[in-house]
């Protein structure tokens, strides 16, 4: 395949994004919520003066687009450095299009990158990348140059329906005594499971996720490694873009209070992520821990997403000391790759 790779940066980069990127997103099967050109735009138009979108374009010998990456230049003072639009946010983050897991495209994608870096036009970060994928192969044979660093990182998701009783006795006699406390808070109080279903009541749930998130005790371990977490502003604006056809706020309340939230995320398109559900931004009160609220929470979600034809349930990455967090729900596990310029490799 005769292919070459285009740069668009800055108002090229949001056009592309605007005008080109949907026929890629729409072609390519594997394409998760993280590569919709609803939530690439919306976090677009959330980066600072310093920061701009910029896109890696693989195209046929006729210049017709096969995949693309979506990416960010921040600049400063200390140079420029690449990283995945709407990192770190996103969990999953690869190239989209019919060819995006093409091996040729993806050796392309991963050479342009490793060009940057050798003639210092910037620093490389790019996170999250599947280890499945094409692009995650080639990014891992750049990193055996010595002026790279590859990470992994554990992410985890739960297949629906989950069979209880196919899960050990220990998680079996967990989830009966989670259930069982449940059950007597109902006795003595109101417990309301809510899904936002349009978009004013998922901005509105927008602001009491975000609050219930900042209001974790400080350096209490948290299931996503990412600590970044932007302003419910930010978010408001992102999930405007969305809408409630792509995203919806899960809350657990007791009396009135919401005791736990989550983000879902979803596809509206005919492919294999428009059956899966992607979660962000888990969060519970730390005052409540001793109900935990957000196992509660998960077990409304699994009990209802698979009659809603959804069949997993997407936690996203996992800090290594909360694996067990996840065990309960026996979930499967796969891995993330990372691949950066070490200090030296980008100001050589």
């Amino acid at each position: 395949m005769t292919l070459s790779v285009r740069e668009y940066a800055g108002s090229e980069a949001v056009d592309f994004l605007t005008r080109r990127w949907r026929d890629l997103y729409v072609q390519d099967p594997l394409a998760t919520p993280f590569q919709s050109p609803a939530w690439l735009t919306g976090w677009a138009h959330q980066l600072p003066p310093t920061t701009s979108p910029f896109i890696l374009a693989a195209t046929s010998a006729s210049g017709r687009p096969l995949a693309a990456l979506a990416l960010a230049r921040r600049d400063s003072t200390a140079g420029s450095r690449f990283v995945p639009l709407s990192a770190p946010h996103a969990h999953y983050v690869r190239a989209v299009g019919p060819h995006a897991d093409d091996p040729a495209v993806a050796r392309a994608l991963a050479i342009q990158l490793l060009l940057f870096a050798e003639i210092g036009a910037a620093a490389i970060d790019v996170t999250d990348v599947p280890s499945t994928s094409a692009l995650a192969h080639y990014l891992s044979a750049v990193c055996e140059d010595d002026t790279w660093d590859c990470t992994t990182k554990a992410s985890a998701a739960i297949e629906l329906p989950v069979d209880y009783s196919t899960l050990s006795r220990s998680a079996q006699r967990e989830h009966q005594r989670r259930l069982r406390t449940w059950t007597r808070l109902t006795r003595d109080h109101t417990v309301t499971y809510h899904r936002t279903r349009h978009t004013q009541d998922l901005l509105t749930a927008c602001n009491t996720l975000c609050d219930l998130h900042r209001r974790r005790r400080p350096g209490q371990p948290h299931p996503h490694t990412s600590t970044d977490i932007p302003k419910a502003r930010q978010w408001r604006s992102v999930l405007r873009n969305l809408d409630a056809h792509h995203a919806c706020i899960a809350t657990l309340s007791v009396d009135g209070q919401v005791l736990a939230g989550q983000l879902l995320l979803t596809s509206s398109q005919t492919r294999e992520s428009a059956r899966c559900s992607f979660s962000l931004i888990p969060a519970a009160d730390p005052a409540y821990r001793h109900l935990a609220p957000g196992h509660a929470l998960l077990r409304h979600l699994v009990a209802e997403l698979p009659a809603e034809g959804i069949y997993a349930l997407h936690l996203g990455r996992v800090a290594p000391n909360l694996r067990t967090y996840r065990a309960p729900h026996r979930a499967h596990w796969t891995n993330t790759l990372s691949a950066a310029t070490t200090r030296q490799g980008a100001t050589a």
